[in-house]
């Protein structure tokens, strides 16, 4: 971020872009509004950069936000966030349906636009300790469809990623072998699968090409996320 105090003229079209995007400190905001009553040049700056920022919204249609999920959002951010450490295999999922499960999610945006934000009534972050492997979940329950989305992470050669559905004391139900180069997809799952949504768990084996020759998880668990409500 610039500072206010030693910045130059010639820089002042780079302190009027911080200032409209919010990125300068409290004391440095409070002397570009000092300036900002006697300077011309620079208020039209602020100005032609506030209109800038504003023109690249403009293709974007306004959609107000469901009230579930401002709750949500509320609630996130008053949890913390337990991330699933990478282990051998799901005879002990216990980590993810106890403290993983009461994890905050912030809300997951589907930017594929495979599902619009008011659908959905449950979401997921599919993710490795570390972050290597993330994706992001989102199920409508009207539809009985759970929408995926890739966002980071890549699977070992002649190896895929492997979608399960975990739900409590019950063996992980197969979703999704994800196809190789795709960014989004989008399950039907079964009328019995789709009602244990609900308090389930999401998570990604390492499987052969093609998935799980035993249709059960035979590789390491590479991530994992809890569903939960929006």
């Amino acid at each position: 971020m610039s500072d206010a105090d030693t910045i130059g003229d010639d820089d002042d079209r780079i302190l009027a872009a911080e200032y409209v995007l919010g990125l300068l400190t409290d004391d440095d905001r409070r002397r570009v509004d000092d300036r900002l009553g006697g300077d011309p040049a620079l208020r039209a700056e602020v100005a032609l950069w506030e209109e800038s920022f504003v023109a690249l919204t403009d293709p974007i249609p306004e959609v107000t936000p469901p009230e579930r999920l401002w709750r949500a959002i509320t609630s996130a951010l008053d949890t913390p966030v337990v991330t699933a450490p990478k282990r051998r295999g799901f005879g002990i999922l216990g980590y993810a349906l106890g403290g993983v499960l009461a994890a905050g999610l912030a809300w997951v945006v589907i930017s594929s636009g495979i599902m619009t934000p008011a659908a959905p009534e449950y979401q997921a972050r599919i993710a490795a300790e570390d972050n290597a492997v993330v994706f992001a979940a989102a199920f409508d329950e009207d539809t009985g469809q759970l929408a995926l989305e890739y966002q980071a992470g890549a699977h070992a050669p002649d190896r895929s990623f492997e979608f399960w559905l975990i739900a409590d004391g019950e063996a992980p139900v197969s979703v999704i072998v994800w196809p190789d180069g795709s960014q989004a997809e989008v399950v039907t799952l079964p009328a019995d699968l789709a009602a244990k949504i609900p308090g389930a768990v999401l998570a990604i084996s390492d499987e052969p090409a093609g998935g799980s020759p035993t249709g059960q998880p035979t590789g390491d668990v590479l991530a994992v996320g809890p569903v939960q409500e929006i």
